[in-house]
């Protein structure tokens, strides 16, 4: 591999203007940082990461905390963060805390003691000790999947609004006994905000709230099995039609409806949230609202970065919103009358 001399030779200019172009710091006219970059680019000469972190004082690395490394919106949430930043010359590291608010505000700690440049919290929840934490890291942090009240920038679906859509949409569909399948309400966004969004809709179009049509399951498909039984076994109404907080537990209440004789979507409309591959090729193909989890990543990337390099940049409070769409796919349709 060449040296920075040799570059240096080959773009007619000085070691110091080469050194400038690959740190990003200091003034270079533009035709001789084009130059630099060209022989850059035909020599594939990469920097020693090591040297480069000592002269910029920074680590090159980004510590990403999330809390199910093999959930299907953490995949995604990790190839958009990893695409983004490794295109910027950034390694991650990733934390695992399998839904344990613990293990997260350990990793805060862990990571500001390996000198991260800074931090993604994919968090189950912001308690008052994750914001004293965030506080005391003194990395920049942002923050996805929950609201923040402490100033720290996050990254949010509109999780009431998306709910209250396809609620309306199976009413429009003549739905009237809409069973909720959700979550721990220790999860603000999933077990929260999303059961927010169905309650809205019911009492929007006058339908009655009942305890016997919500149950609560853990994300998994097993859970979404379980809570279906538990709906059509041991509460006094039967639904017509059931919304799961996401595709996995969809997929659960499907198969119970299956094996016990139902047919979805003719007897029982069932549709979930996440809209990805798993819900895509099920059979049948799954009714969702659809998140770009890897946009997420990105977005939560990019507002990292500027931090990052713009220290004085105030982003207190900011919130950077993802669309979303409804999908209606096979799981779904008008009730028969």
């Amino acid at each position: 591999m060449a040296t920075i001399k040799e570059i240096a030779k080959l773009a007619e200019t000085s070691i110091s203007s080469v050194s400038r172009v690959l740190n990003s710091s200091g003034y270079v006219s533009e035709p001789v940082r084009k130059r630099i970059q060209k022989v850059l680019d035909e020599t594939g000469y990469r920097p020693n990461a090591l040297a480069k972190a000592l002269h910029s004082k920074r680590s090159q690395t980004i510590g990403v905390i999330l809390p199910k490394i093999n959930a299907t919106s953490s995949g995604d949430n990790i190839a958009g963060i990893d695409q983004y930043f490794a295109n910027n010359g950034y390694s991650i590291i990733l934390g695992n805390t399998n839904h344990s608010i613990k293990s997260e505000l350990e990793f805060l700690d862990l990571f500001a003691e390996k000198q991260v440049d800074g931090i993604i919290l994919i968090a189950t929840t912001i308690t008052s000790e994750h914001k004293e934490k965030i506080r005391k890291v003194g990395k920049p942090v942002v923050v996805m999947g929950q609201s923040t009240t402490d100033g720290t920038p996050c990254v949010l679906f509109d999780e009431v609004t998306a709910v209250e859509e396809i609620i309306d949409y199976l009413v429009a569909s003549q739905h009237r006994n809409i069973a909720l399948i959700g979550v721990s309400e220790s999860d603000v966004s999933v077990g929260v905000k999303r059961k927010q969004g169905y309650l809205n809709s019911l009492e929007k179009h006058g339908l009655p709230i009942s305890a016997d049509m919500m149950v609560n399951g853990e994300f998994s498909v097993e859970s979404g099995y379980t809570a279906c039984q538990e709906l059509y076994e041991e509460r006094m109404q039967r639904p017509d039609a059931i919304f799961a907080a996401n595709d996995k537990m969809a997929i659960g209440a499907i198969t119970y409806l299956l094996e016990h004789s139902f047919k979805v979507p003719e007897d029982v409309s069932v549709c979930g949230v996440g809209g990805g591959n798993m819900s895509r090729y099920y059979n049948p193909k799954i009714t969702s609202l659809v998140y770009d989890f890897e946009e997420s990543g990105k977005t939560s990337a990019h507002l990292l970065h500027m931090l990052i390099e713009k220290p004085d940049l105030d982003l207190t409070d900011h919130v950077s919103f993802i669309p979303y769409h409804l999908e209606v796919r096979d799981s779904t349709a008008p009730k028969l009358s």
